[in-house]
């Protein structure tokens, strides 16, 4: 395996991780102290995550899928 393969899956891997994580915690999107007004920021943090975990994916696609 090439170094960026493994780096490629080493970033889906990470991602997949942290996704899974949140699937099963959902406790740690809400900071101390806002437990009864955090339905904006739970929908911010959340699409925040989706969309760090796309970007995190993508660059391990791609790294994954270069042409040397």
């Amino acid at each position: 395996m090439s170094n960026r393969f493994q780096f490629g899956f080493i970033l889906i891997l990470i991602a997949f991780l942290i996704s899974i994580t949140f699937s099963f915690n959902p406790k740690l999107l809400i900071p101390k102290g806002y437990d009864l007004a955090t339905d904006g920021l739970v929908v911010a943090r959340t699409l925040m995550i989706i969309f760090s975990l796309y970007l995190l994916v993508k660059i391990g696609d791609l790294i994954i899928n270069k042409k040397e």
